[in-house]
């Protein structure tokens, strides 16, 4: 008799934990921190072909959920390239001689985009996050290999530094672990498409750290 009335008290406590764990998400109000890293596809209007080069950036988000299954966010990325290689072009700097050669190109990139998190579990959850948005490019001035070495600088190359802005939208699958009810880690890999307003294309993959802390405002 005591063995089973003790059976149902702690069939009963997990009954009350797990569903509490299982509504701990609704309502949750949440900031992310992001270690973002990945690659970067861009075009240039010099030449022909795309050319990637390395991410890498930090993220931060904030969160409300007003479901079980979803959370709305916004997002703030920062985020630059190293120098994308691109083929041999010719630049006509006004005043001085053509300078051909290879050349690289750097960008950084400031994104602002909101959007929603679907959530698919309770300790180890699955997730999908799509969102759209705007981005800037700086897009720094190309640095052309010549035959005398480096050439840089608008005087040298008759292009200086511009800046791009995107409409960007972006899709993301990942898996967070809830540590306690305030904290939750997670991975996850993700790709962003700009539809530029009068710039070259740009896109990436990225992958991405973070750390969350949630709370219950209400």
């Amino acid at each position: 008799m005591m063995r089973r009335t003790g059976a149902a008290l702690v069939g009963g406590l997990s009954v009350t934990l797990v569903a509490g764990l299982a509504h701990a998400d609704r309502r949750e109000a949440s900031l992310h921190a992001h270690m973002v890293g990945g690659v970067a596809t861009s075009a240039d209007e010099a030449v022909s072909s795309d050319a990637t080069a390395p991410l890498g950036g930090l993220a931060v988000r904030a969160s409300y959920a007003t479901s079980n299954l979803y959370q709305y966010d916004v997002s703030l990325s920062l985020l630059g390239t190293g120098g994308a290689s691109f083929s041999s072009a010719t630049f006509m700097p006004a005043g001085r001689p053509p300078v051909t050669g290879p050349f690289t190109v750097g960008q950084q990139v400031t994104r602002l985009d909101g959007g929603i998190t679907l959530r698919f579990g309770v300790a180890w959850i699955p997730t999908v996050r799509l969102a759209s948005g705007v981005q800037g490019r700086r897009r720094g001035g190309p640095i052309v290999m010549g035959g005398g070495g480096e050439v840089s600088g608008e005087d040298a190359t008759g292009r200086g530094a511009a800046l791009v802005v995107d409409v960007v939208g972006t899709a993301t699958v990942g898996l967070d672990h809830r540590i306690n009810r305030r904290l939750i880690v997670g991975v996850a890999i993700g790709a962003s498409m700009a539809v530029p307003l009068g710039g070259e294309a740009f896109r990436t993959l990225e992958a991405t750290l973070h750390v969350s802390r949630y709370w219950y405002p209400r």
